[in-house]
């Protein structure tokens, strides 16, 4: 079955204004939702991404290069990454479109490539 990666995308400021207590209760949603893709056979991987840990690698020139990240001061940045089966590209969309994240920023979604990179 195909596979379908959800980048999680948000401000670096979205869930800030939650309290400790609904901060608590979003997790735990955000935890339900990852339960039950799982009791589905759906879900392949989920996990959050460093907001201070990486690099952005380059090759300038012949030199490869690198610069911390993520660069967190960029309008929305990237904090965590789904990966599920789905027949298509809008079942994987109405999937995604159920995940709690939504309340709170973008879910970009795309098709993972099966033979490397796909048009």
């Amino acid at each position: 079955m195909p596979q379908y990666a959800g980048f999680l995308r948000n401000t670096p400021d979205a869930l800030a204004h939650l309290g400790p207590d609904e901060a608590q209760r979003t997790l735990e949603r955000y935890l339900a939702w990852s339960e039950d893709m799982e009791k589905a056979g759906r879900l392949v991987y989920s996990n959050g991404l460093s907001a201070t840990k990486g690099r952005v690698v380059r090759l300038e020139d012949g030199v490869l290069t690198s610069t911390d990240g993520p660069h967190t001061e960029a309008a929305e940045v990237v904090g965590g990454v789904i990966i599920i089966e789905a027949d298509d590209l809008d079942q994987a969309e109405k999937t995604f479109g159920t995940h709690p994240h939504v309340a709170f920023g973008p879910i970009e979604v795309r098709k993972v490539g099966e033979n490397g990179c796909e048009a």
